[in-house]
């Protein structure tokens, strides 16, 4: 007897996010040029909260490429509010940052340009992880954390996988994971495994080695350009 299993696989990106002819991982910025998205973890600052931000604003297209450059000199003051505020008063962020301060930076420093969401997952991991794949649905990004015993990181969300109706993937870009060259728009995975007990599993390549963890789904910072 032979059984065939029909699997019915969807995949959902966001917006404004594909590669150039060069297949460099691009957007358009605010200026409507195109610019490279991934921030590798160190060429800003210190903490992976910034960098998933920074790749957030030029995704929605609330800042440009140039804005992002070490010691430019922004015209824009909400541009410069928002780099004085995340890289000169709260610079070096070496031991990480809550999204509460985050959201109190982004709205210091540039709450005229982008509305902030944050919600604090209290909630089960199934329900944080339905919050960030309806917000991919919306066609933007999503700023997530993840943890476990050893270890607290933030990603951004950028799109997700469906096997038969029920997600099984959601990809990232991970800031202190490895560049992207030009085969998909992601170098993260979030694995979804509802027959396990830890049903998340953190896959990434960092420094060319493969690195997979149990995680749980914790707070969620949702940027929009207003």
């Amino acid at each position: 007897m032979v059984f065939i299993f029909n699997i019915e696989k969807m995949k959902k990106l966001v917006n404004n996010l594909h590669f150039n002819n060069k297949r460099q991982l691009v957007c358009k910025g605010k200026n409507g040029r195109e610019c490279p998205v991934f921030k590798k973890q160190g060429s800003l600052d210190g903490a992976c909260a910034t960098y998933s931000v920074i790749m957030n604003l030029l995704i929605i297209r609330a800042i440009s490429d140039t804005d992002t450059r070490i010691c430019v000199q922004h015209k824009n003051k909400e541009t410069k509010k928002l780099f004085k505020v995340f890289c000169n008063d709260y610079g070096m962020h070496r031991d990480g940052q809550t999204f509460y301060k985050i959201k109190r930076m982004l709205l210091e420093g540039f709450g005229n340009v982008v509305d902030i969401e944050h919600t604090n997952t209290q909630k089960s991991g199934i329900e944080s992880l339905n919050n960030i794949v309806s917000v991919i649905n919306e066609g933007i990004p999503v700023i997530f954390s993840i943890s476990n015993n050893y270890f607290c990181h933030a990603l951004l969300a950028v799109g997700y996988e469906k096997n038969n109706d029920e997600i099984n993937r959601i990809f990232c870009l991970d800031p202190s994971g490895d560049y992207i060259h030009g085969r998909q728009r992601w170098n993260a995975t979030i694995d979804v495994n509802t027959k396990r007990k830890n049903i998340y599993i953190y896959e990434s390549v960092i420094e060319g080695e493969k690195c997979r963890s149990f995680v749980d789904l914790n707070d969620i910072l949702i940027l929009r350009k207003l």
